[in-house]
């Protein structure tokens, strides 16, 4: 009995995951160096709007992700105590744990997040006429975030949940990391019509990067039998990431044409991506769960039980007499 390899299948796998890496690293090294941001507080107008934000939700998100990460190691840690002595009787048993520690990996970047927001790490003054304002903060630590945390739901969602192979991953992974980039550079842009020309490619690769995704699950729902575990789950997944993505798309850009404040925009997306993050968790658990269960469902079926004749002894002799 094997258990489904996911994830890494080979070196080629460990090639595109390092191409990733190298792609996202130099994108947004390029446009650091060519935007030349500001830190916020040497900025007088985007340091007292940023001294307008409350930093308790920062530290609340904090609190919350340390229980999650903690309920999470122990699980881990659980599941792998009573499974290691399954690892020479199922192959492959142990990529199972693939996804977890991903999760783990993914909690971690997030309380560095919401940690350096609190303490203005990371936080630059975007040019003047952004959002209508002059030096209106950029949290560069949640673009950070997400130019990490993305990935990992993708993966999540189009390998570990769908069973996509990571060569199908790749594009809408790399296409997601790429707007991003160019939407951070966006705040620094002095010439409005270069800022929303970025503006406007951004948007162009979120579609893009959607359409691969909801292939995604057209492909999936097609090659799957239907009564698989946690089907419809899968799906929700992959869904719930183009959506995350839109919801993000309004907020930005609400942000820059001035309809909602920095304060607010900042609100919006440590709460909704926290909720959704969060969300994603509690989805994946009841796949993993799902997995698991169908796989014991498949050794018990798979048992062979010999035949043993029974024959009647004793009292039940002398009562079938």
């Amino acid at each position: 009995m094997a258990v489904d390899r996911i994830f890494f299948e080979g070196k080629k796998d460990w090639w595109r995951v390092l191409s990733w890496i190298v792609v996202t690293v130099v994108a947004m090294s390029i446009a650091y160096i060519a935007c030349g941001p500001v830190a916020c507080l040497d900025t007088p107008e985007c340091a007292a709007m940023h001294s307008k934000t409350n930093p308790r939700v920062q530290w609340f998100a904090v609190c919350a992700l340390i229980t999650a990460l903690s309920t999470e190691l122990s699980a881990l840690w659980l599941s792998w105590t009573h499974a290691r002595r399954l690892v020479g009787i199922i192959r492959n048993i142990e990529y199972t744990f693939v996804p977890p520690l991903l999760l783990v990996f993914a909690f971690v970047v997030l309380i560095l997040e919401n940690f350096s927001i609190a303490k203005v790490f990371l936080v630059h003054a975007a040019v003047e006429g952004v959002g209508g304002t002059t030096g209106r903060p950029v949290y560069t630590a949640l673009i950070t975030e997400w130019l990490v945390f993305v990935p990992f739901l993708c993966i999540l969602a189009g390998n570990c949940a769908m069973k996509r192979p990571l060569a199908e991953v790749s594009r809408p992974l790399i296409v997601t990391n790429i707007y991003i980039v160019l939407s951070w550079a966006a705040y620094f842009a002095v010439d409005a019509g270069i800022r929303w020309t970025l503006i406007g490619i951004s948007l162009a690769m979120y579609l893009w990067a959607a359409y691969d995704m909801v292939v995604w699950v057209v492909e999936f729902r097609k090659s799957s039998r239907r009564d698989l575990p946690s089907r419809d789950q899968r799906c929700a997944m992959s869904l719930g990431l183009v959506l995350l993505c839109f919801i993000d798309r309004l907020i930005y850009l609400a942000g820059q044409s001035n309809m909602i404040s920095s304060h607010t925009e900042l609100t919006y997306y440590v709460v909704m991506d926290l909720g959704a993050k969060l969300g994603f968790v509690f989805l994946f658990v009841g796949v993993r769960s799902s997995q698991l269960f169908d796989l014991l469902a498949s050794l018990l079926a798979n048992k062979v039980v010999p035949f043993e004749r029974q024959t009647a002894t004793g009292a039940g002799a002398g009562a079938a007499a």
